[in-house]
């Protein structure tokens, strides 16, 4: 991660939280939690207590993708910065923060996009030509 660009980006599928009002993937998450040997014994805090959990993607049926590329985190020139582990932490919140941002803007943008829905977009196709491009939202 040294010498690199943080680029933050996020596409809105099947989140953790989403997982977890799943009752079945809940109790595998769970069940994953308890077996796996912590490897983050010297941190506290969120970190060291996130759940064990495998994300995966499933579009609804045709579902229509959302990403935003966020501002890059330029961590060149940092090495020794970062070999600190409170220097460390605080870029990793700042990473985690930026994702946070994008991912609520897209839920808001989600949340009002006219064509979010398999059908708008094929009578918006339908009436304007299946080579048109759907509208999206504005940046």
């Amino acid at each position: 991660m040294i010498n690199t660009y943080i680029l933050s980006f996020c596409g809105i599928v099947v989140d953790y939280n989403d997982q977890m009002k799943i009752p079945y993937l809940r109790s595998r998450i769970e069940e994953r939690t308890e077996k796996v040997v912590s490897l983050r014994t010297d941190t506290g805090g969120e970190v060291a207590n996130q759940a064990m959990h495998v994300p995966f993607y499933i579009p609804k049926v045709p579902g229509r993708l959302y990403y935003y590329f966020g501002k890059p985190i330029e961590t060149k020139g940092r090495k020794q910065e970062l070999r600190d582990k409170k220097k460390a932490q605080e870029l990793y919140l700042q990473v985690k923060s930026e994702v946070e941002k994008c991912i609520a803007y897209l839920k808001e943008k989600r949340e009002s996009d006219p064509y979010r829905n398999i059908l708008s977009r094929l009578i918006h196709q339908a009436a304007h030509g299946l080579t048109s491009q759907i509208p999206t939202f504005e940046l």
